[in-house]
């Protein structure tokens, strides 16, 4: 594959991500969002990266599956991060990054994800998203401790939202893309014609901390949650329990047709109401806690 080849690549996942990108930035950022990129191919990652001025808040991670894998790496500046969790809260913004704001950038990424995988068909598995990072990079080396010898598909995404504007960067690069090769290889010759060295991500995280969103997010998929569904919760004296008997009624000061709260691990995710399905009881969900009460679970 060739330079000219990957960026028409590029620009045609970019073309039909567009429309998800846009409309759940605007959704979230209560807003209207604009986006507008520039796509160039480099075969030197690492002199890639030494142009960028550092420190800037990382969020890494790899798609896809098997031959299809692609790493990603994208880096944001700091207003953008501290601007757009405020937007999703409807607070004003702070001076300096923390911990939220690394939710936040999270909850963005778990969001326009969510939103693609529903709006495109995937029988590729470029949606299959594993080892999340996301922290601040004070360098370089914190990002790529890789070797060069492939192509590195750079994409500068230009967002605007009312008066303000932002400059995005996505690196994104496969281990078959090998520099000087026009086709790609077969499945079964690409072990022999390919010799690349494995990818290795930095640790990200300035001054020493590091933010991980779960390296082999695999492991939690198996993961048992608890769902609950509560109806309402009233305070009573002792001695109003101590009246109770078989046919006490308890009423509460939720109205009939009020939505319920679905509790996850106790905690409330969403709404909804009660549907029958084959004689047993169920519960539709009608609305999902605000991206900032969301974010609050994360902590």
């Amino acid at each position: 594959m060739n330079e000219n080849q990957l960026i028409l690549k590029y620009k045609e996942q970019v073309e039909e991500l567009r429309q998800v990108l846009t409309k759940s930035l605007s959704d979230l950022f209560q807003r209207p969002v604009m986006i507008v990129e520039e796509v160039q191919i480099s075969d030197d990652i690492n002199q890639s990266l030494s142009r960028i001025d550092f420190p800037k808040i990382a969020l890494m991670f790899q798609s896809g599956k098997g031959n299809h894998s692609l790493h990603h790496l994208i880096l944001f500046p700091d207003n953008f991060v501290l601007l757009s969790y405020a937007w999703m809260i409807s607070e004003d913004p702070a001076e300096e990054v923390d911990q939220n704001h690394l939710d936040g950038l999270k909850e963005i990424f778990n969001q326009i994800l969510g939103q693609a995988r529903m709006a495109i068909p995937d029988d590729s598995s470029r949606f299959h998203v594993d080892n999340v990072q996301v922290g601040l990079a004070e360098s370089p080396k914190d990002v790529y401790q890789g070797a060069n010898g492939f192509y590195v598909a750079e994409g500068k995404f230009k967002l605007d939202s009312e008066s303000e504007s932002f400059e995005i960067q996505h690196m994104v690069w496969s281990d078959t893309w090998v520099v000087g090769q026009e086709e790609e290889p077969s499945v079964g010759e690409e072990m022999d014609q390919v010799q690349v060295e494995p990818v290795e991500f930095g640790s990200l995280g300035g001054n020493g901390q590091v933010y991980e969103n779960n390296p082999n997010i695999e492991m939690l998929l198996d993961v048992n949650l608890e769902i609950s569904v509560e109806l309402d919760r009233k305070s009573i004296l002792v001695s109003e329990l101590l009246k109770m008997g078989k046919g006490s009624i308890i009423e509460f000061n939720k109205s009939a047709g009020e939505p319920l709260d679905i509790l996850v691990n106790g905690r409330k995710f969403a709404e909804g109401e009660v549907v029958v399905i084959d004689d047993k009881f169920g519960v539709r969900i009608t609305q999902l806690m605000s991206p900032k009460e969301r974010l609050k679970t994360l902590a």
